[in-house]
């Protein structure tokens, strides 16, 4: 429909509906019932009326009640009916496999417990550390490195902050996580962004800033991709994101199911769902938490490697990924009531999903341009387990065994989110 333009046009000698298409007008009469295409061309100081073709009586109602049909979208129907879980045969290459381990008891959550909570608001929009340190009840800012940035460590009662002057990249307990801003000297003490501050760090200071007044467990895991939209292919072209993404997820079901928590998949077999089913699917189950699992591609860029998380990036805030250079900071969405929340689980699954796998941690991410985040009512993220164009991440994401420790993360980290300390 690219390059059309629907608009309603007045005749002179009555109301007639009409369409404009490019540069041509068509006009509908609906005592007539012909269809008259009037092209917008000047010749001579005339004008010149050309008749194209004539319709069938039958298929224009008289008066003015005709209508024109209706224009067909690709949004979901309601109610949509979820179908019942189909077994799994895929029409792709069969994936190595393996029996899974035996599934493992509950892990303890491992948070220290927090610094009393702030009383005042933060002021200005460049923060000096130092100001933050005593904000936060963390020990003064320590310079730790010079090269390739100079480094500074905040000591807190849940771990070290380390800020890198020029760098998005903040470690927060181990963890690292991107910032929307550069942190930067100003007047010779390094200072860093009051958003990033408030909207990044705060929750995984305080986690119990971000509790819903809810009792609800439900999960929905989302395996990227399926049907014709293929994703990404392994490094050897033997295998799709899609298959692997599926087998993740159900690995992660099983795991959460044995521990309590009750979880649906947004497609159990080699079927193509759109984004849009896949946010309905996860409001019509009222779900607590949303994941979406994916693997990455850099092609050309082979030598990019890791994992990260996703989460939607809040009102105000620079993304740490663009696509196609949009990126509005004015823009918001539903997801964005979630902030809190998705900070702290995407950090909870990418520190999970780290030691679990041993990957190479890019840090929590933030972006705008993932659509299946965009309209969640709920705590949701998006997990890149890592990059298919590496040749050496692309060939352990093809053993059973690994995928079983990227599920064990995942399953880890969205357990310790509903275990989070009042």
């Amino acid at each position: 429909m690219a390059g059309i333009v629907l608009s309603e046009a007045e005749g002179r000698q009555g109301k007639r509906r009409g369409f404009c298409i490019r540069g041509l007008r068509t006009f509908l009469s609906p005592g007539v019932g012909s269809l008259h295409f009037t092209p917008l061309v000047r010749g001579s100081g005339c004008h010149w009326l050309l008749w194209i073709c004539w319709i069938p009586w039958a298929l224009v109602a008289e008066g003015d009640s005709a209508v024109p049909p209706p224009i067909l979208t690709n949004e979901v129907e309601f109610p949509l009916r979820l179908a019942s879980p189909q077994p799994l045969n895929p029409t792709f290459p069969r994936l190595p496999s393996s029996d899974p381990p035996p599934v493992v008891p509950s892990l303890p959550l491992v948070l220290p417990q927090a610094s009393p909570w702030p009383t005042q608001a933060l002021k200005g929009t460049w923060i000096p550390l130092r100001e933050w340190a005593d904000y936060i009840g963390a020990s003064a800012p320590k310079r730790v490195a010079d090269k390739p940035n100079a480094a500074y460590e905040l000591k807190a009662k849940r771990g070290s902050l380390v800020f890198r002057v020029g760098s998005s990249r903040v470690s927060a307990f181990s963890t690292d996580v991107m910032l929307g801003q550069l942190p930067q000297f100003i007047a010779g003490e390094p200072c860093a962004h009051r958003l990033d501050l408030e909207k990044t760090l705060f929750p995984l200071l305080w986690p119990s800033s971000t509790l819903l007044a809810t009792t609800n467990r439900f999960v929905v895991l989302d395996p990227g991709h399926g049907g014709k939209d293929s994703g990404t292919q392994s490094f050897d072209a033997r295998y799709y994101e899609k298959s692997f993404t599926l087998d993740w997820a159900l690995r992660t079901k099983a795991l959460l199911e044995a521990r309590g928590i009750p979880v649906l998949l947004t497609r159990t077999n080699d079927q193509e769902v759109s984004l849009a089913q896949r946010v309905f699917i996860a409001e019509e189950a009222k779900a607590a938490v949303f994941v979406s699992l994916h693997f990455n591609s850099a092609t050309p860029l082979v030598v990019r490697r890791g994992l990260e998380v996703y989460a939607l990036t809040p009102p105000g805030m620079i993304s740490s990924v663009v696509r196609e250079g949009e990126d509005n900071p004015r823009l918001s969405f539903p997801n964005n009531h979630f902030d809190p929340s998705n900070t702290l689980l995407a950090w909870l699954i990418q520190r999970a999903v780290v030691q679990s796998s041993g990957a190479y941690d890019r840090g929590v991410q933030r972006a705008r341009f993932m659509g299946v985040l965009r309209g969640q009512k709920r705590p949701a993220v998006l997990v890149e387990g890592g990059y298919l164009s590496h040749l050496e991440e692309s060939r352990r994401i093809s053993e059973a065994g690994y995928r079983q420790k990227l599920a064990e993360g995942v399953a880890k980290g969205i357990e310790q989110f509903f275990e989070l300390p009042e």
